[in-house]
């Protein structure tokens, strides 16, 4: 799956920002090493300090930018009047919070700043102007900071957009797919069904009261065609219109009575594979309508055989699906007691049928407990 556009911005932000954040306080601490080897007196208190809450604001200019670079101004200023080596990193480390600024806001905070700190500067050309600080040397230390920030920001907003635009276009494609297969279903299995119930009720018309037993019959057949009309319309809106889905449910893919022998030969091929599986299935499933049996089904499948994979084939696995009012809980444990068998791929897998079970109102908790991996599915009522 494609993650998620604020996921995206804010990993890209953090890492294009760790080497721009630490290597100039890297840089500042080497020139204070180089200071104190000259400096026989070594760093003082007041250096101490600065190096202190200059290198705490950095790090806090992920969440607090505005107010870091006010902080490092407000330390830039008062240099001239500390005579102090601790304020090169100051000085450092200012442009930094600058270029932080810039690339996490717009707008009033990022004029805000820069303009705090442009006095910053004046303050010091004022009391201490010479050939190291002058108006080129802070314009220099200004406008290469400002720069770095707005194009980390360009290229921020440009990988969100492209994510974005990825994102749109996955869902226009899975879009256009389930209308070409909503037509397919609609044009072709659709008029047969609806041609069988036509001509099943007419036979029904004219054969009238003399075969009671082929009548019989030919409801049974008329009723099984209705309702596979009607469910297949069903899905045909589903796919057409994924977003509308409330009890607009799938085709049914088995009969009801089949679904306790279909996931009897679930748990059959479970045990064939060597896990050992404990099963208790509430015969109350078969009232649930088409497409929640067919959840059932794929859960039980699907998380047998991750048993099988992570757990192993010698692994012990409990199964349990009751049926209460329409609604099915399905609990599929397992004690890790097995090796891990070697991975295969495919399959129906978590996220595919936790996709499928929120499409039915569902929820699927699946995680680790003291006794082994637990996998919990709960799928509400829907029409039968």
């Amino acid at each position: 799956m494609i993650p998620r556009v604020g996921a995206v911005q804010r990993v890209s932000t953090e890492l294009l920002w760790v080497p721009v954040r630490f290597v100039p306080l890297l840089a500042g601490a080497a020139y204070l090493g180089i200071q104190s080897s000259y400096n026989p007196r070594g760093l003082g208190v007041t250096d101490w300090v600065l190096i202190v809450v200059s290198g705490g604001l950095v790090l806090a200019g992920g969440r607090f930018p505005l107010a870091v670079l006010i902080g490092q101004s407000l330390l830039f200023a008062a240099g001239p009047l500390l005579f102090s080596p601790g304020w090169a990193v100051v000085v450092v480390l200012g442009p930094v919070a600058l270029a932080e600024l810039w690339m996490r806001r717009s707008g009033w905070q990022c004029w805000v700043g820069t303009g705090v700190f442009l006095f910053a500067q004046a303050v010091v050309l004022w009391r201490y102007s010479d050939a190291l600080f002058s108006t080129t040397s802070m314009a220099l230390m200004t406008l290469p900071a400002l720069l770095l920030g707005l194009y980390i920001r360009r290229v921020l907003q440009r990988a969100v957009t492209a994510q974005r635009q990825r994102e749109e276009a996955l869902r226009d494609a899975r879009a256009a797919e389930r209308t070409a297969i909503a037509r397919e279903l609609h044009d072709l299995i659709a008029h047969y069904l609806g041609s069988i119930a036509l001509q099943v009720g007419a036979a029904r018309h004219a054969l009238g009261e003399n075969e009671p037993e082929v009548a019989v019959a030919l409801a049974e057949v008329h009723a099984t065609a209705r309702t596979g009309l009607a469910d297949l319309r069903r899905l045909v809106a589903t796919l057409r219109d994924p977003d509308t889905l409330d009890d607009q449910v799938g085709a049914a893919m088995a009969e009801p009575k089949g679904l306790p022998a279909a996931l009897a030969a679930a748990v059959e091929r479970a045990r064939g594979a060597g896990l050992t599986v404990e099963a208790e299935i509430d015969p109350g499933v078969t009232t649930v309508d088409a497409m929640r049996r067919l959840a059932v089904l794929r859960v039980v499948q699907e998380g047998l055989t991750n048993v099988i994979k992570h757990a192993g084939p010698d692994a012990r696995a409990t199964l349990r699906v009751d049926a209460v009012r329409g609604e099915v809980q399905i609990l599929i444990s397992d004690d890790r007691r097995g090796r891990p068998a070697e991975a295969r791929g495919g399959g129906f897998g978590l996220i595919g049928m936790r996709e499928r079970i929120e499409l039915l109102g569902g929820t699927v908790r699946a995680g680790a407990s003291p006794r082994g991996w637990v996998l919990a599915v709960e799928i509400p009522g829907g029409p039968a």
